[in-house]
């Protein structure tokens, strides 16, 4: 069996809870919250009780795809008969009823299409800053051959290989999506291409990932049987491109050489997703340190777009405001690691960092 071959290519060259899928028909997306209410009775406590239940969640799952302003912006355009309107079911795992008191671990249900609505109008079309968690990847399945370009239809076969493999993936992490009329209506085979996160927002709600990943194959048949797959993994934070060619054995049928493809492109990810969780796990048992910070401003905005950034960056505890001015914002970060990797991870992000003795300097531009 002749091995792969990968080729790494700049995104410019190329055009984040449990998913449901019981039915075809559903676009649901769940949220978990914890909720302590005191009333004038167990009623009214329980009533209240689920009023804020519902208003928690519905920020929590926001706060999954979006930045914290445009959640806070989007709560507070809604009132409670608003969010009751997105809810379609509410699950008691855990409740504690006293006299005057409820305390519940609930899961409450929503309508991921008007959430994506929401959002959407909230404005949060645009790449955000807020770091997406690991969990399973919703695989877009983009297949040619002989010129003809297939995505959703039942006779590509590319999308039937990964069906398959997500069948075999015992871990969970491969979902691939229903296909359906709700589907095909965020993107076709020939957006597929050019899509990015915006445009295939409603995927990741309506199936609770916080990752897609495009793999587009064209079967070629001359001067050899080979597939030509760009992969593309795609999140809020980044826009991972690669090219991988996969060349067929003398006898191995193109059933075979897709499965190949799609078994070893499922085990790359899970790597990666391996690699990433124990990047987390690092980063979260660091030691906790703090650093005085003057961030450099020139509006509101600007300030906004740096906070944002920074909450991205995983080892940051807490940001501490001590004094907001129109052109500075002094601040004290919470950090787990050492200085280097926090300089590191913030110079990442584009942000300009100049290290004084006792404090640091930064500013967007």
């Amino acid at each position: 069996m002749l091995k792969s071959y990968i080729i790494a290519i700049p995104a410019a060259l190329l055009l984040a809870f449990a998913p449901m899928r019981a039915q075809a028909e559903e676009s649901l997306v769940n949220s978990q919250v914890d909720v302590d209410v005191t009333g004038k009775d167990a009623a009214d406590a329980k009533e209240q009780a689920m009023i804020k239940a519902h208003s928690d969640a519905l920020a929590e799952l926001l706060g999954k795809f979006t930045t914290p302003e445009q959640v806070t912006s989007i709560i507070a355009g809604l009132d409670s008969e608003k969010i009751n309107a997105l809810v379609r079911g509410t699950e008691v795992v855990e409740e504690k009823i006293s006299a005057n008191r409820y305390r519940a671990r609930l899961t409450i249900t929503f309508d991921a299409d008007e959430i994506s609505g929401l959002i959407g109008k909230s404005g949060a079309g645009t790449p955000g800053q807020v770091a997406a968690p690991v969990g399973s990847f919703l695989i877009i399945p983009a297949y040619e051959e002989d010129g003809v370009q297939m995505l959703w239809e039942e006779g590509n076969p590319w999308r039937n290989a990964w069906k398959l493999q997500g069948l075999e993936a015992t871990s969970g992490d491969i979902v691939v999506p229903f296909g359906d009329e709700n589907d095909s209506k965020v993107v076709d085979s020939l957006g597929i291409a050019s899509a990015n996160y915006a445009a295939l927002l409603p995927l990741t709600l309506r199936y609770g990932v916080s990752d897609i990943v495009v793999v587009q194959a064209k079967l070629i048949h001359n001067p050899d049987v080979q597939l030509e797959v760009v992969k593309r993994r795609i999140n809020r934070m980044q826009n991972e491109v690669n090219l991988t060619t996969y060349r067929a054995d003398p006898q191995e049928t193109k059933e075979a050489l897709l499965a190949r493809a799609a078994r070893d492109i499922a085990d790359s990810l899970e790597h990666k997703k391996t690699e990433e969780m124990e990047e987390r796990k690092t980063t979260a048992g660091g030691e906790r340190n703090n650093m005085m910070v003057l961030a450099s401003i020139s509006t509101l905005a600007s300030w906004t777009q740096l906070r944002a950034k920074l909450t991205t960056l995983p080892m940051i505890d807490k940001l501490e405001v001590l004094a907001l001015a129109p052109q500075q914002v002094d601040l004290i970060i919470h950090y787990r690691g050492s200085p280097d990797s926090l300089s590191n991870a913030i110079t990442a992000q584009n942000i300009r960092l100049v290290k004084n003795a006792n404090y640091w300097v930064i500013s967007r531009d």
